[in-house]
């Protein structure tokens, strides 16, 4: 969270800004976003590096373990700060190439920490190997992100204040959603521990896996579409929008649902071959969490349009609300029903979080002067 959603908030208005043809607004943003997390990224990594390194820690905290640990921070920090040059692949019309390369340098990282393990068998030399691999993918991101005449360059001459206060609250509110995401699967999946022991964690977060293919496919097509929003919503406003929003939504929702009915049939085939046998097939906790999961790709593209154009801020609060409304029900419900309870707890939460989403992106409509809804 140490880019305080920067990196997000930013990003929509570069992407806005270029979609109404205004590069030198565009860049102001760009700038001041840039200005922003170089001082909070080097600001972190001066005094978390020596802190790490230096400061008293528990005794089994060796010299290679505080290297390893102040190594991985500053591989966090190097990753928030890049992500603000994969912003302007997305300004820019490039979003494509700027996903595979964020992937590339993901996978670049990671042969990075094998080639660490397997020169220097040490933490310190694991991390201090990704390090150096995230750095050069970095490095290199930024490179390629400054090639061409899209007129969005490195530097902090046109810094702006003003601009900096104004995308902080967007920003700010970003934050929630991270929060809300950790209540949910680390919350919940105490909770089964707690109310059906441990041997049901392994069964449960082996469900819901198999289940969120489902939400991870409708996320996939949804978040493609946020470049695409922004730029829209930059150009002409939400009457822009409102077509590609209201197609998009259908095929969301029919896709999630169909996917979820698919897996479903073909789940106890999946465990069977995944885990050779060792997890059985319940169907009614299985139908549960595939209830959920088809639930979830309902709001998938309205939750994409609020956050793309900013106006995430009253969504940030109602998802921090449902996600301690899922961890509270499933606590009540799994107590009573065991994993089938905590399956009915997030089904109920996440129908709650998908009205307050959808009721809010045909609102933004409403105040646009547009009449939305889910009809071709």
């Amino acid at each position: 969270m140490a880019d305080v959603g920067m990196v997000a908030a930013a990003g929509n208005k570069m992407t806005m800004a270029v979609g109404r043809s205004d590069v030198a607004e565009a860049n102001t943003v760009y700038q001041s976003a840039q200005l922003f997390m170089t001082i909070m990224c080097g600001s972190l990594g001066a005094v978390l590096t020596p802190a790490v390194l230096f400061l008293p820690l528990p005794d089994y905290m060796t010299l290679d373990k505080r290297i390893a640990l102040a190594a991985l921070l500053c591989d966090v920090l190097l990753t928030l700060y890049g992500g603000l040059s994969e912003a302007v692949f997305k300004a820019t019309g490039r979003y494509p190439v700027g996903t595979v390369l964020s992937q590339i340098v993901r996978l670049g990282e990671f042969a990075g920490f094998m080639t660490g393990l397997i020169l220097f068998r040490s933490f310190a030399g694991v991390a201090l190997t990704g390090l150096a691999a995230r750095a050069v993918g970095t490095a290199a991101v930024v490179y390629i992100g400054q090639r061409g005449e899209h007129g969005l360059r490195l530097g902090f001459g046109r810094a702006s204040k003003a601009e900096l206060l104004e995308i902080i609250r967007p920003a700010v509110s970003f934050m929630a959603f991270p929060l809300a995401n950790a209540l949910t699967f680390q919350g919940v999946t105490l909770l089964v521990g707690l109310v059906a022991g441990t041997a049901s964690v392994a069964l449960f977060n082996a469900y819901r896996t198999i289940a969120r293919v489902a939400v991870q496919a409708t996320a996939m097509f949804s978040h493609a579409l946020w470049p695409e929003f922004a730029r829209l919503f930059g150009q002409a406003g939400m009457d822009a929008v409102f077509p590609l929003f209201r197609r998009s939504a259908l095929l969301s929702a029919a896709q999630s649902i169909a996917l979820s009915l698919l897996l479903y049939f073909i789940s106890p085939w999946l465990l069977r071959i995944w885990t050779h046998g060792r997890i059985e097939f319940v169907p009614s906790v299985m139908a549960w969490l595939l209830a959920y999961a088809a639930v979830s790709g309902i709001w998938h593209v309205p939750r994409i349009l609020l956050l793309s154009t900013n106006q995430h801020i009253g969504l940030a609060g109602w998802s921090l609300a449902a996600s301690v409304l899922a961890v509270a029900l499933a606590w009540l419900l799994g107590t009573l029903w065991q994993i089938n309870g905590v399956g009915a707890a997030m089904v109920i939460s996440e129908t709650f979080i998908a009205a307050i989403c959808v009721t809010l992106a045909q609102r933004a409509f409403a105040d646009a002067g547009v009449k939305a809804g889910y009809t071709l």
